[in-house]
């Protein structure tokens, strides 16, 4: 493993939230003791980082790649300017490998996003010529509700800049012939259980369309590659093929059907009828296909419906349109989570089991409860964190997709803060240790406001700190670390979802 002092040519002072550090460019930093007060335990050290988060170094509850940008690159230029690390590595805290980059610049670094405003608006720029265009897609994607808001000032900078940001690959930085990369990138692997992400980096990369990817979701990428490979390898299927087996179906089970149905004002691809029930079937290319035949289908109080031949995206939230693909000899189209086949689609169709639901009936939370230390006395500690609502028939409402006027406070409301310490009480195995959760003053921000604090000096988390926290802690998927808490009080939300009922 490479030394701290070894492998660097600069060291530089610099001072990161009134501490001051001595920083060098292989990425190592030391803390300088308070002038007057008594020399801390983790002073005078050098360290690449004494813990690490989410594929992040943190050294007492700060993130070291921060303060080498402040040492090196100067402070950030606004407030939104976030620290992007070049290769993706979130390890690797050389000052060559990071830059500031606005939340807009890197989201757009995002492949998972890009793709989604490119098929939406043409093109990054299109959309960076009017975000607005956005508006009507927010369930689509939990960052298009502030994009589409974006302001015409910071659109402008941000298309200005893009073609450099993509003219330089993410991966480029990476040398195996420096040794302090060398040990970063393939012998660092202490904590397995949080760095096996960085196996997968490389495959997240597409070497023939070198796409670039943004660290905020290095993580998503990884898990999701296989999936997304396995639907770019799915051959879609034709309108010929659609129609010559929902035909045969309705031959099957008997029912009376026309093909290319035209009525005044709409037309169908497939119009099927059982006794009192119609339903009007068509298929299209594309998610935007369906979207302007809309106004055109299902006049008349005929329940209708759209199928995506290309197996793209599974839905849209608030139509009736679905995906459909190949199972081997069998065409099976997504609802949901679930998959059901072409004939047992139709049949559930006829027989009204396609149901969407908005509303939700919460009774239960997915807590995360995350152990930081306190900045101030370096006491661990806990925080809650909500992550998932929980109805009455136990399925799970991703809170990223929930509109948060519906909801009450998850944070610092008096029932969740209820219902939590009574359950770290009736889990003392668990070994949750939290401060009280109060309305504190922070000096930073020279303002009062509700924040958890540290149960040994009282100490107040910061509103940034939290909010960085939490953000992280929304790609935390893992089920073992999530605790079910009941509500007292049950509340309903808005959700927008097609169900299949039995």
């Amino acid at each position: 493993m490479i030394d701290v002092n070894q492998e660097y040519t600069r060291e530089v002072d610099c001072e990161y939230k009134g501490e001051k550090y001595k920083v060098r460019d292989n990425g190592a930093i030391l803390r300088m003791p308070r002038e007057g007060k008594t020399k801390r335990p983790k002073d005078q050290i050098w360290t690449f980082g004494e813990t690490i988060s989410r594929g992040y170094a943190w050294f007492c509850g700060e993130a070291v790649h921060r303060i080498v940008a402040v040492a090196f690159l100067g402070e950030p230029p606004t407030k939104q300017h976030v620290v992007d690390h070049i290769d993706t590595n979130r390890q690797n805290n050389r000052p060559e490998n990071l830059r500031w980059l606005t939340k807009l610049e890197n989201i757009l670094l995002n492949p998972i996003t890009k793709a989604k405003i490119e098929y939406l608006c043409g093109s990054v720029e299109e959309f960076l010529d009017n975000p607005s265009q956005l508006s009507g897609h927010e369930n689509e994607d939990a960052n298009f509700a502030w994009m589409r808001a974006v302001s015409s000032d910071e659109a402008r900078n941000t298309l200005i800049s893009w073609e450099k940001l993509l003219n330089k690959s993410r991966m480029e930085i990476r040398s195996r012939e420096n040794p302090i990369e060398e040990w970063i990138f393939g012998q660092n692997r202490g904590n397995q259980n949080e760095m096996n992400f960085i196996d997968d980096v490389e495959f997240a990369v597409n070497e023939d369309t070198k796409k670039v990817i943004s660290e905020e979701d290095v993580v998503i990428s990884s898990v999701l590659s296989s999936k997304v490979d396995e639907k770019v390898k799915e051959r879609p299927i034709s309108k010929t093929e659609f129609m010559s087996a929902a035909l045969q179906i309705c031959e099957r089970e008997g029912w009376r059907y026309k093909k290319y149905y035209k009525a005044d004002g709409w037309k169908a691809d497939v119009f099927i009828s059982k006794e009192n029930q119609s339903v009007a079937i068509s298929a299209f290319n594309s998610v935007s296909a369906f979207i302007k035949s809309m106004p055109k289908i299902g006049l008349g109080g005929v329940k209708w419906y759209g199928l995506i031949l290309s197996p793209k995206k599974d839905d849209v939230s608030e139509c009736p349109c679905f995906s459909l693909h190949r199972n081997e000899n069998i065409m099976d189209v997504a609802i949901a989570d679930n998959k059901v086949s072409l004939d047992s689609f139709i049949k559930k169709a006829l027989d009204g089991k396609i149901e969407h639901i908005t509303r939700a009936n919460i009774t239960a939370v997915d807590v995360l409860f995350e152990q930081i230390e306190c900045y101030f006395c370096h006491e661990p500690h806990y925080i809650h964190y909500v992550r998932y609502l929980i109805d009455e028939k136990g399925k799970k409402w991703d809170l990223a997709y929930i509109d948060d006027c519906d909801l009450p406070d998850l944070r610092f409301g008096k029932e969740i803060l209820e219902v939590v310490k009574s359950y770290i009480e009736n889990h003392p195995e668990k070994g949750v240790v939290m401060g009280e959760v109060k309305k504190r003053y922070s000096r930073t921000m020279e303002q009062s406001y509700m924040s958890f604090g540290c149960p040994k000096c009282d100490g107040i988390l910061g509103d940034f700190h939290l909010r960085d926290l939490e953000m992280r802690l929304i790609y935390e998927t893992d089920e073992q670390k999530m605790d079910r808490i009941q509500l007292k009080r049950p509340f309903e939300v808005t959700v927008s979802e097609w169900v299949v009922k039995d």
